[in-house]
């Protein structure tokens, strides 16, 4: 008798694997998607260490025996801000290992508390930047004085970032060793432009990209889950921006806008709140869905809130096609703004105005429109098939 009753064996406590667990093993084994994201990473650190790759500003200076380090002073506080964000990101996965065991006590998403902790350390630490810290404004003129210093450590091309009337003997310089992709019609180092283009495309794509997702997700939610009346009225809102032209928009706001506005805030702001309605849609549908689930029925019968069921348990559950169409979206707003510039609609550092002035001489300056061409290209291309890589993830039909 001894023998037919079951028997308990004590063994590690095997921990069930989440979906975002699921959805990275499927993504590790696609090699377009890694190579893709491993590009998309690359493009970021360019982006925000671009002072220390390219430009004008020593980072070590020893002159009359006194050490600076004058990069740090001249760095703006929206720079240190990004390589803040850039790091945060990087160590997002850490701070998800060190709360997972307290999230999964309290019945909560890691991922979402380790997001919300970083999100306010950024908002502290810019914050207090903005607040205690000015940058130096005053130009040092480091590379007419570099004979002054006993000691100078500059940036790994150094070239000025704004050239003058001595940098236009350098102009339309084919490819050299100390320019690596060439110079432009006024002189500038095309490489310096290729990563300033690259702060502007990496700005464009998340800052634009993740205001319209956040406003989607919001207004998706809210009408998906309550509907009726709430649901008509913000349908018949979502209808009327599809059909705001996004860059007639666009080329009206930079025409009326005073002149102190940046024009790349403005033009990330226009595609943020005009670009919302796709995001919408995909979050009403998921969630017209997940209300019908068996488990929100039981939720909601145990009297747990309302907030509660939309932030732990709807909108988690319909994300995954905001992801996909995020990918994209970012891949569509990087060349919108690359349109714009290449039109010279829009003033900024940009991958578009390179190609822009390249193709007044497309023979002559072959290096200054082919690198600015492969550069949207690649960027397009690699958010594109990390964009499918994630589609094909998230599909419920895929094996596990």
């Amino acid at each position: 008798m001894s023998s037919l009753l079951p028997t308990t064996q004590s063994g590690p406590t095997v921990r069930a694997r989440s979906y975002g667990d699921i959805v990275w093993r499927q993504l590790r084994k696609r090699p377009a998607a890694m190579v893709s994201l491993g590009v998309i990473v690359l493009l970021a650190f360019v982006a925000v260490v671009a002072p220390f790759i390219a430009g004008e500003v020593p980072i070590r200076w020893v002159e009359n025996g006194e050490t600076s380090w004058p990069i740090f002073r001249y760095l703006d506080n929206l720079e240190y801000a990004g390589m803040l964000a850039f790091l945060l990101v990087l160590l997002l996965p850490v701070t998800v290992r060190l709360v997972r065991v307290r999230a999964e006590r309290a019945a909560t998403s890691p991922f979402v508390r380790a997001l919300f902790i970083h999100a306010a350390v950024w908002l502290t630490v810019t914050a207090v930047l903005i607040a205690v810290r000015t940058p130096e404004r005053r130009y040092g003129f480091f590379l007419e004085r570099v004979g002054e210093a006993q000691s100078a450590w500059f940036p790994f091309i150094p070239t000025p970032r704004h050239p003058g009337y001595e940098s236009l003997a350098h102009r339309d310089k084919a490819p050299t060793w100390r320019h690596p992709l060439g110079t432009d019609r006024l002189g500038q180092d095309i490489v310096l432009r290729i990563l300033y283009g690259a702060r502007t495309a990496m700005t464009i794509g998340f800052v634009a990209v993740g205001i319209g997702a956040s406003i989607g997700v919001v207004l998706g939610s809210i009408s998906g889950y309550f509907g009726r009346g709430i649901d008509l009225v913000l349908m018949r809102v979502a209808e009327v921006f599809m059909f705001i032209p996004q860059i007639v928009l666009i080329i009206i706001i930079l025409a009326v806008m005073p002149s102190w506005v940046p024009q790349l805030w403005a033009v990330v702001v226009v595609i943020g709140v005009t670009g919302w309605t796709g995001y919408y849609r995909y979050m009403r549908a998921e969630l017209l869905r997940v209300r019908g689930e068996d488990y929100m029925t039981a939720a909601r019968a145990l009297g747990i809130p309302t907030w509660r069921l939309l932030l732990r348990h709807a909108i988690p559950n319909g994300m995954a096609p905001i992801l996909v169409s995020a990918t994209f979206g970012i891949a569509g707003a990087v060349f919108l703004e690359a349109s714009l510039a290449f039109l010279n609609l829009v003033q900024t550092p940009s991958w578009g105005e390179l190609l822009n002035d390249g193709r007044q001489h497309i023979m002559g300056t072959w290096w200054a429109w082919g690198s600015a061409g492969a550069a949207i290209f690649v960027t397009v291309l690699v958010y594109n098939l990390l964009g499918e890589a994630v589609r094909d993830a998230i599909d419920p039909k895929l094996k596990i």
